[in-house]
């Protein structure tokens, strides 16, 4: 197991992913590279790094046995995901890594009133349908929190290489504890002007999500502005470098920016609330939170570019400060 684990680590930390297409068309090929840390905002605490590895397929009109994995396929075949009409379908799969340190990490003692250091690594399994309007999202997580996940062992490495304080109470994160979550989310044009080659829309957001990993149920808006919007539902969301760069599966040159915001009731995070069948640190959690986005997509030609920052509310009722973050991914398709 911990082979296995630094195996995925390594790949995690050399963040090369790949979207294989559906069909042997090379257009459809893509490698994909990500990166999340709150450097990109002059920050060092909470939530303060994620990496991830994609891979998955696209463009086609139903789920089947020979796009989808077997299991994946039997629990959505009879799924409004598969069942909808007229609707272009999309698989991913990521394999990711964040975590989440208190804000003095180079204390060495126990900080109590503080978020506990903790590590999660997981796999993400995404359906996609969409088409210009609507776009549907259904994801499972499985992985786990814990010092199996190799969190410490990355943070220093990265901190090492940038000349960062080394962090120093990791011995105090969170115990080894198997996750998951069932996520729905749905995203629906409101408003689109598309009159000209440079168009703008606004578009709704909502999801729900249930596990030990989170609970939570959250809605907002998105204001989007460039060109081909139409194009662009199927992977569109707020955390936008989290999904497959909708923009990679046209055959143009298109871009969008985008601001939005969400809130909602989160009524479980176990990154806030320590593990559920052991006894660990924890704080109180915020039940009430909100998040705001702003990024911008690219595509020319082979490549794909995400950048966007994220500034969310406070996760603890210990402060008021936001908790921000900035993140960057790129495709090549060949």
């Amino acid at each position: 197991m911990g082979r296995i684990c630094k195996t995925l680590c390594l790949l995690i930390t050399l963040n090369v992913g790949v979207v294989y297409g559906d069909t042997p068309d090379a257009r459809n090929k893509f490698f994909t590279f990500t990166f999340e840390n709150d450097i990109f905002v002059g920050e060092d605490d909470g939530y303060t790094n994620g990496t991830g590895i994609t891979f998955g397929s696209a463009g086609f009109d139903e789920f089947s046995t020979s796009n989808v994995p077997w299991w994946i396929h039997w629990l959505i075949k009879d799924r409004y995901i598969n069942t909808a009409p007229n609707k272009t379908r999309a698989i991913a799969h990521m394999f990711f890594q964040r975590m989440q340190t208190p804000t003095v990490i180079t204390d060495s003692d126990f900080i109590v009133d503080d978020v506990p250091y903790a590590g999660l690594l997981a796999w993400q399994g995404t359906a996609y349908s969409w088409d210009a309007n609507v776009s549907d999202q259904m994801s499972l997580y499985l992985g786990m929190v814990g010092p199996v996940t190799q969190a410490e062992q990355a943070q220093k490495l990265i901190h090492s290489a940038i000349g960062s304080d080394e962090p120093l109470g990791w011995r105090f994160q969170l115990k080894n504890e198997p996750v998951f979550k069932i996520e729905l989310q749905r995203t629906w044009k409101l408003y689109r002007n598309d009159s000209s080659r440079f168009q703008y829309d606004v578009v709704g957001l909502g999801g729900v999500g249930l596990g030990n990993l989170i609970t939570a149920t959250k809605g907002g808006f998105a204001v989007r502005f460039g060109t081909n919007l139409s194009n662009s539902m199927g992977g569109f969301s707020l955390q936008a470098d989290r999904h497959v760069n909708s923009l990679a599966f046209t055959k143009t040159n298109d871009f969008y920016f985008f601001v939005g915001a969400r809130a909602g009731y989160v009524a479980h995070d176990i990154l806030i609330n320590g593990n559920t069948f052991t006894d660990s640190h924890s704080v109180s959690l915020e039940h009430f939170q909100n998040e705001a986005a702003a990024g911008a997509l690219w595509s020319r030609n082979r490549w794909a570019f995400v950048f966007a920052v994220l500034s969310a509310s406070a996760q603890t009722e210990l402060n008021d400060d936001r908790e921000s973050f900035g993140a960057f991914s790129v495709t090549y398709r060949y």
